[in-house]
């Protein structure tokens, strides 16, 4: 028998593979991870971006901040600066003298009373400002007083209240006479001028100044007479006078925004010329408005002031918040106001001959024109024992009498500010003059101050706040986010993990599947190389088989060549350049006779008689023929005829 027709063999090779293909089409392809990856690339993106920004937030603030907070002729903080809008105060306590007769005749110890506050208001004005290349600016602070009766004591006037205190000017007149040959001249006039060791009279003589005979005395008396004509506490202070205010020299911030508010010069010269050391005589730390910006807890601030004759370095006490702002609050190092023998690195250089020294005091005599001065803390705090001792009247509290300024760390700005401090005179015996041969040697308290800021403006709080609180919220929320876009990315990455590992399940379960297709297949491939139509047609001659014929029979049962190709191991390999193709490719279509598929199963037999005898006739002429168009019947892969139609 001869062997299948060209065309049937190109048809049956094709159709045996789509029917492999439509098997492989029913299989769950793997879930696409394009979607998932551009999510993830996204969100790694946006996550890097937020952190970089996070990363350089604050030295992108940093420099924003400082730039914002160098004075220059045009900033926003220089008219600040030059007129701010707060209002200190100075609150003043006097100590009124119960027994001085007794305390002169050396019967008893000073015995005194607090009277006050005596309170002020204040207004800051700079004047005299003067630019200079260097990157500093010179100034004078006027303030001006003006009395609180609603925040002063009870019932308190200024001006009509009456205090008893010691009589500073003799005191210091008969002090700086110890040596001097007039001294034997001076107890006579202050007897002419009916001068006592103590003296009655207004608070507000006694801070702003009232005539002093003593000193017009001086002047054509003495060498060196004091460069005033009034005595008061606080002469210089309330003064209009521009020679009598203090220049100082302070750094802008430009070139070194660190060194913003950092005093550099005062009346134009780096140290002050009083004490014998270079570091104590030095002239720097800030003025008490300000301090340099970015202050950190570790930091040794300073604080100088002409009338303390120094500057005071202050250390981190604690964290507070004042009006929504978060501040550090720095009070004096501990050897401030301690003996050189406690403190002698830090204190030696403010001791000498003939100087009060002790725990808790501080002899400034040499700046305060030879009148002997000492300073401490209000009621003798952290003092030695032997000063309080010799005074009655003492009750030191920390919290009402401490030392400290509450500054904004970022900005410098001080947000609070208690600076208080007590003057007192030394009073020495001395049998040269009568007025001093019986008193004992006491430390006696005059009286004591609390300057300080209670609140700021707030045009001013506004401003610290942009600087100070909002950097601080637009860092967390960028925090936030960063998180949120962190968390994303992970949960991404665990879902892309999934989809992997079910994508290689579902690869696995297809190969499996396709094996075993593939081994089922082999008996549809077997059967393919039989004839298809056995029951219906039998045939002794292969001539007498036709181009029709062949769609439906084979009669040596011999395969054909496609056969051996489908069966071999490569068929796996061949199979992806048709999964795209669509279904349905299970079925094959041959040339089956009219009569047959239209007959009924009684005239199987008399059909199948007419093919063969119309297979001898026209064998040869179908196979001459091309362009005939039979019936058409498809037939699916078991070999059972499913329908008919006409050959697509």
């Amino acid at each position: 028998m001869t062997g299948y027709s060209s065309e049937l063999t190109e048809s049956c090779q094709e159709n045996q593979l789509l029917r492999i293909q439509s098997k492989v089409a029913g299989f769950t392809r793997p879930h696409s991870m394009k979607r998932i990856n551009i999510c993830l690339l996204l969100m790694c993106v946006l996550s890097g971006a937020v952190g970089l920004l996070y990363l350089i937030f604050d030295p992108l603030v940093r420099s924003i901040v400082l730039n914002k907070l160098t004075l220059s002729r045009s900033s926003d903080t220089f008219y600040i600066w030059e007129d701010p809008p707060i209002s200190p105060h100075l609150k003043v306590y006097f100590w009124n003298f119960t027994n001085p007769e007794a305390f002169f005749a050396g019967k008893a110890k000073p015995v005194l009373k607090e009277v006050g506050p005596y309170t002020y208001r204040q207004k800051w004005l700079k004047q005299n400002i003067t630019w200079h290349n260097n990157g500093t600016i010179s100034y004078r602070t006027r303030k001006i007083f003006t009395f609180s009766p609603s925040e002063s004591c009870e019932g308190c006037s200024d001006v009509n209240d009456r205090v008893t205190t010691l009589n500073v000017p003799a005191i210091s007149a008969y002090f700086q006479m110890l040596d001097s040959y007039f001294g034997i001249f001076l107890t006579g006039m202050i007897r002419a001028l009916a001068y006592q060791m103590w003296t009655t009279k207004s608070p507000h003589e006694f801070l702003w100044g009232h005539q002093e005979k003593l000193f017009e005395i001086a002047r054509r008396t003495t060498f060196n007479p004091p460069p005033f004509e009034k005595f008061g506490f606080f002469l210089k202070k309330n003064t209009s006078s521009e020679e009598e205010l203090g220049l100082y020299t302070m750094y802008t911030g430009q070139g070194d925004p660190y060194k913003l508010a950092t005093i550099s010069l005062f009346d134009g010269k780096s140290d002050l010329g009083r004490w014998n050391n270079s570091e104590c005589d030095k002239v720097h730390g800030s003025d008490g408005a300000s301090f340099n910006p970015y202050i950190q807890q570790k930091d040794t601030l300073w604080f100088f002031n002409d009338q303390l004759c120094r500057a005071m370095p202050l250390i981190f006490e604690k964290e507070v918040v004042k009006e929504g702002l978060p501040g550090f609050r720095f009070r004096p190092r501990d050897d401030v106001f301690m003996s050189p023998e406690r403190f002698p690195e830090e204190n030696s250089c403010f001791a000498g001959d003939g100087k009060v020294t002790g725990d808790g005091v501080f002899d400034v005599t040499i700046c305060q024109f030879n009148a002997p001065i000492v300073l401490s803390w209000p009621h003798f705090l952290h003092a030695e024992p032997k000063f309080k001792d010799k005074v009655e009247g003492m009750s030191p509290d920390k919290g009402r009498h401490g030392f400290w300024f509450d500054i904004q760390p970022t900005t410098g700005t001080t947000l609070s500010a208690k600076a208080r401090v007590q003057i007192n005179v030394m009073v020495r015996n001395s049998s040269f003059f009568e007025d001093l041969n019986k008193v004992n040697d006491t430390v006696v308290p005059v009286l004591w101050f609390e300057e300080g800021i209670d609140e700021l403006g707030e045009d001013i709080v506004k401003v610290l706040r942009t600087a100070a609180v909002d950097p601080d919220t637009y860092r967390l929320y960028i925090l936030y986010c960063f998180i949120v876009l962190i968390s994303t990315v992970i949960l991404l990455s665990m879902a892309a993990l999934a989809q992997i590992c079910r994508n290689r399940a579902s690869m696995r379960k297809m190969r499996e599947q396709l094996q075993d297709r593939l081994q089922s297949s082999r008996y549809d491939r077997e059967q393919a190389g039989q004839p298809m139509l056995g029951p219906f047609m039998e045939s002794n001659d292969s001539s007498r088989v036709t181009t029709a014929t062949h769609s439906r029979n084979c009669s040596e049962g011999t395969k054909p060549p496609y056969i051996k190709d489908v069966n071999s191991d490569n068929l796996l390999e061949k199979l992806p350049q048709f999964v795209n193709r669509s279904p349905p490719y299970n079925t094959i279509q041959v040339d089956v006779p009219e009569a047959l598929l239209d007959g009924n199963q009684g005239e199987d037999t008399s059909m199948k008689d007419s093919l063969e005898e119309e297979g001898s006739s026209e064998g040869e002429e179908s196979e001459s023929e091309e362009g005939v168009g039979p019936n058409v019947v498809l037939i699916n892969s078991r070999h059972r005829i499913t329908s008919s139609s006409s050959f697509c």
